[in-house]
């Protein structure tokens, strides 16, 4: 049985979490964040006659497929070369010629790159709570905070399968390549069960935004493939939401937030497994 040493993965994640906040491009996201919750909430308060900005829960709603793209871009970035390209450089047979172990690096690079992610999410979309508290009161806090805490599981999941991507290939380029597919694939994969539903059911575009259309069930088995539905479905359940739009986002009973929360957990979870069981076989 592998030994792990809690020591020495916090001097990994510190390393880690050091040598990317030190960037500067974590300081134009932590910006970016705001700025975007800023209008947004702007645009949503614009289309009221009495506010000026929009609250918490309009706000958040307007910004979901914005967090759903720019969340997985920043994870993958952080984690698609963190074990290639190391190794291509020979800085980490350095490292693992010191009393650490790989389970210690690969630990101790997932809570530091995730310490990223936190310090620059809580960070950002805090301060942007923040205004939108100050300008149209606290209502739906409790919910925003729920948002800012799936936000982060988003992220991790998404930097748990860059890990292993970048664990499991030989070279940079096939980890930044398969990085991209993954992104992709979570970005169209919803678009493609759609236009599936589309197919089977013949439903016409205004037959969907008068809310006369009944979602078949495999439709919702299905998100539990995607972690950008999955994280886009427990935000609305999270604020109570069952229409946005005219269109009804409501949920099959058995499709609890905490079911969801357990896929979203195994959705971290397994690929890190199989990170670390591509890491300690890997000739380095």
């Amino acid at each position: 049985m592998v030994s792990i040493n809690p020591k020495l993965i916090f001097a990994v994640s510190k390393k880690e979490f050091l040598d990317n906040i030190r960037n500067r491009w974590i300081i134009a996201l932590t910006i970016i964040f705001i700025l975007f919750i800023i209008i947004f909430s702007f645009a949503m308060g614009a289309q009221q006659e009495d506010a000026a900005f929009g609250g918490m829960e309009d706000t958040v709603m307007g910004l979901l497929s914005f967090n759903s793209f720019l969340i997985p871009i920043i994870a993958i970035m952080l984690g698609a070369l963190s074990i290639v390209s190391e190794v291509e450089s020979g800085s980490l047979l350095v490292a693992l010629s010191y009393p650490i172990n790989r389970t210690e690096v690969l630990i101790g690079k997932f809570f530091g790159l995730g310490s990223v992610l936190v310090f620059t999410i809580f960070l950002g979309y805090g301060i942007g709570g923040l205004i939108i508290a100050a300008t149209s009161g606290t209502d739906s806090g409790l919910e925003y905070v729920g948002f800012i805490f799936l936000t982060i599981l988003l992220g991790f999941i998404f930097l748990s399968v860059s890990i292993f991507i970048s664990a499991f290939c030989k070279r940079r380029i096939t980890a930044i390549g398969l990085g991209i597919f993954f992104f992709f694939w979570g970005m169209i994969y919803g678009t493609i069960i759609i236009a599936v539903v589309f197919a089977t059911m013949d439903i016409t575009p205004e037959q969907l935004m008068t809310g006369q259309v009944t979602f078949p069930e495999w439709m919702f088995i299905t998100t539990f493939g995607s972690p950008v539905d999955l994280h886009q479905i427990s935000v609305t359940e999270t604020f109570g939401i069952s229409e946005y739009q005219g269109i009804s986002t409501a949920t099959p009973e058995w499709m609890s937030l905490g079911l969801m929360l357990l896929a979203t957990l195994l959705w971290i979870a397994i690929p890190l497994l199989l990170a670390y069981r591509s890491f300690k076989k890997r000739d380095i």
